[in-house]
């Protein structure tokens, strides 16, 4: 009863928040402020509940969100549902946050975990509640919502305290201060899908005023069992973001990333959850994303996992012409050989001489590898990878 009870809630509105900030932050190379604008700009149209897209942050802390306030001015607002939110991390990020009318929601990151705190912030959690107060205070003046994500709340790797009864807690503690839309943030990656099961269904019958979130990290064969994991529970607000772009540093395999928009969309569509995006538009975002952040390996991997047979051969396509340095249509050794070694940096991993060699033995013929066999080896051993993991 109670599962049923909790899904026909998630049933009654869903709200998909879109993160191209958290999906950006992290990249070595700045972004184009015009190209940041571009691409939000579009997501702007797909339909998304909420688009957090920029930070009022130190610019030595996090360089990638120095022109958020540029990237603001640039964005056209007159035609879309959704709202916009901005990470801050203290008073002074909020008040300038708070100047302007076109951001909603004010989101503030706070850790269980006092020793990821004072690494983060340098601040203990009982001074991290106090900025938070603070905060909510300037956001009930400038008529704004806070949004906290509560960070390690699906285990902590630093041996503290931690169960469901503990998350409930604080999550108590962050509702006594006014705050009504709290995350659930799977920091390092390793929830599974029970313990999200057993954290929602732990939280969210005791705060029906609440809007309780997800915002999961994941590789792209656990994402799908997770987030249906978190619906089923009573999940009412999911983050993602498009090719599962992003991630997390402190994970300890490069697959583990942002949870993939593509697989909410998915788990949503199963749960019999109409979210009323354009997905003319979602297409067309994600075709600009590939073209200023090139493709992933992740994404390769999940779109084999989720069986887009279409969408899995763009991806090796434009992985096959990304090596194709001569564009004669066809690999040749050297050239094959760079391909595989930046696809396994990107995993961080490393591949012998000698496996190099078994691989290009499936090459067509001397005269180089084709675009077919290239896909035909990329989801054999990518297959391969899911079935071992």
């Amino acid at each position: 009863m109670l599962r049923k009870t909790l899904t026909m809630r998630a049933k009654s509105a869903m709200q998909i928040v879109e993160c191209p900030r958290d999906a950006m932050q992290g990249l070595p190379n700045f972004v184009a402020t015009d190209d940041k604008i571009r691409y939000i700009n579009k997501l702007l149209k797909v339909g998304f509940h909420t688009i957090d897209f920029g930070s009022f942050v130190s610019a030595p802390a996090v360089p990638q969100m120095r022109d958020t306030v540029d990237v603001l001015k640039g964005l056209d607002l007159k035609n879309t549902k959704s709202e916009l939110l901005a990470i801050v991390c203290n008073k002074k990020g909020a008040e300038a946050a708070a100047e302007h009318p076109e951001i909603k929601y004010l989101g503030f990151p706070l850790s269980m975990s006092e020793e990821f705190q004072r690494r983060n912030t340098r601040r203990s959690i009982a001074d991290a509640m106090d900025v938070l107060k603070d905060i909510k205070g300037i956001c009930d003046r400038s008529n704004k919502e806070l949004v906290t994500y509560i960070s390690m709340a699906f285990g902590n790797p630093y041996g503290e305290e931690y169960s469901p009864e503990f998350v409930a807690k604080f999550v108590s503690d962050v509702r006594d201060l006014g705050v009504r839309t709290i995350s659930l943030a799977d920091t390092v990656g390793t929830g599974t899908a029970e313990e999200v099961t057993s954290l929602f269904e732990e939280i969210v019958p005791k705060y029906p005023d609440t809007v309780i979130g997800a915002h999961l990290h994941s590789s792209s064969s656990t994402s799908p069992a997770k987030i249906s994991a978190a619906i089923a529970a009573g999940c009412t607000r999911i983050d993602g973001a498009i090719g599962g772009m992003g991630g997390c540093p402190f994970a300890k395999s490069a697959l583990i990333g942002n949870v993939p928009t593509e697989s909410i969309i998915q788990q949503c569509n199963q749960h019999g959850l109409d979210l009323g995006l354009d997905m003319k538009q979602f297409e067309e975002a994600h075709q600009i994303k590939h073209e200023l952040f090139g493709v992933a390996v992740s994404e390769i991997i999940l779109q084999c996992y989720l069986g887009d047979n279409v969408a899995f051969r763009q991806l090796c396509e434009s992985h096959y012409r990304d090596a194709d340095v001569n564009g004669d249509g066809k690999l040749s050794r050297e050239e094959f050989t760079g391909s595989v070694k930046r696809v396994v940096e990107e995993l961080g991993e490393t591949v012998s001489e000698e496996k190099l060699d078994e691989l290009w033995k499936v090459a067509d013929s001397t005269e180089g590898m084709s675009l077919e066999t290239y896909c035909s080896l990329a989801r054999e051993k990518i297959l391969k990878r899911l079935a071992s993991a």
